[in-house]
């Protein structure tokens, strides 16, 4: 967020709309899974975690390597996505596999990928 003392990015006046004000606050209620499933994705390791399934489904010990992590530490994180349902698994014999939940969950990773590089792009202008 950009630093500064000037005050041109809010309301010289305050003066709101208790309509607009009102109809947004009903949109605000009940934002818990929302909120969950964001900080989840603001953690940098079950970021890492779900970019790489975003890639490629991966068995525990090979997603391990991949970031870098104990297998014990990537397991602890996946059974928090699992808890939100944003990565899911599957059992083949001695292995487990994971996986995106959804294409829900591929499409944020998706369009944050677009949204970053979009705005690398406009700081090199």
């Amino acid at each position: 967020m950009p630093s500064g003392s000037d005050n041109t990015d809010r309301c010289e006046i305050f003066c709101s709309d208790q309509e607009k004000v009102d109809r947004v606050r009903k949109h605000l209620d009940g934002l818990d899974v929302m909120v969950d499933i964001f900080k989840a994705l603001g953690d940098n390791t079950r970021f890492k975690i779900v970019f790489a399934l975003w890639h490629e489904e991966l068995c525990v010990c090979d997603l391990a390597l991949s970031v870098d992590m104990a297998v014990a530490a990537v397991s602890y994180h996946l059974r928090y996505l699992r808890s939100l349902r944003l990565v899911k698994y599957e059992k083949r014999g001695k292995m487990v596999f994971y996986s995106l939940d959804d294409e829900h969950i591929e499409q944020l990773v998706r369009l944050a990928l677009e949204h970053s590089r979009e705005e690398k792009q406009q700081r090199r202008r």
